[in-house]
């Protein structure tokens, strides 16, 4: 009994592992789709708007070439305490002054 007992606790604790593992792969999808809903909401709302974080991402920059750019007065940036959002008109502006046609 004892040896069906050990067994049987010992695939249980294996089941509970997968269980959990399973879990925690639920939870990491459930928080990008959560931040998903999140970006869409704001750009929903503030469409003419951009996150200096999304921009960030869209241009790949880092936070240096952020600053540069930032400091280069080619955007239209409105700051609110920490956060920066920069005017979407001017960020196509930016890219269209950027234009660069490959021979």
């Amino acid at each position: 009994m004892s040896h069906f007992l050990f067994v049987f606790i010992e695939l249980y604790r294996k089941v509970m592992e997968q269980i959990l593992i399973e879990f925690q792969k639920l939870s990491h999808e459930l928080s990008e789709i959560k931040k998903k809903i999140e970006d869409y909401e704001s750009l929903r709302y503030f469409e003419n708007w951009i996150p200096r974080k999304k921009l960030m991402e869209f241009l790949d920059y880092g936070d240096t070439q952020m600053a540069a750019l930032f400091k280069s007065g080619e955007l239209v940036v409105s700051e609110i305490g920490i956060r920066k959002f920069i005017k979407k008109d001017s960020v196509i502006k930016f890219l269209e002054r950027h234009i660069k046609i490959s021979k």
